[in-house]
């Protein structure tokens, strides 16, 4: 199967390692989830992947070069399945050709809520915004602009699936 067959999916809520909307989606969708510690897994039996991986100070400032090592490793775990779900938006970058991108920002926004105000409130509001920049950055890279969606803040999990269901429902991938 190549790379243009397969359907990805990508969801992501950060800085969340996994999240319940997404796991959801991912069974509702008849996806195989992608397991983000078996990639891993299978790169540090790879001894070209694991020396590029130490190798490497900053791992998401690294993504283009680390890319292949990640791809080698889907390809090895997940290339036969026709579609997968994969969490978390380095896979934007890892991953040569993405079908959608779903992006909830709540996690952001509760990690970045704070009552302080003036210099206190700087870190929070400098996370938000450098969050924001670098995801909608590595989006509007590799994703068609069509196949990607910021969900509204302030929805329930059911209505987080439901809106990620009909938006790939739209694209014609469930």
């Amino acid at each position: 199967m190549t790379s243009a067959q397969q359907r990805v999916i990508v969801l992501d809520n950060p800085p969340h390692e996994n999240d319940p909307w997404a796991q959801q989606v991912f069974a509702q969708a008849g996806l195989k989830f992608v397991s983000n510690d078996a990639v891993g897994d299978a790169m540090a039996k790879d001894e070209v992947a694991r020396a590029a991986l130490l190798a490497s100070r900053d791992p998401l400032g690294d993504a283009e070069k680390l890319a292949p090592h990640y791809k080698k490793a889907f390809d090895k775990l997940y290339g036969s399945e026709p579609r997968v779900g994969c969490y978390g938006t380095a896979w934007l970058v890892y991953h040569s050709s993405i079908s959608a991108c779903v992006v909830d920002w709540s996690g952001v926004e509760k990690a970045a809520a704070t009552d302080k105000t003036g210099v206190e409130a700087v870190p929070y509001e400098h996370f938000r915004a450098t969050s924001y920049e670098f995801v909608r950055a590595r989006a509007k890279k590799y994703v068609d602009p069509k196949a990607y969606l910021e969900l509204p803040l302030g929805l329930t999990t059911a209505q987080k699936v439901e809106q990620t269901m009909n938006f790939l429902r739209g694209l014609g991938l469930v």
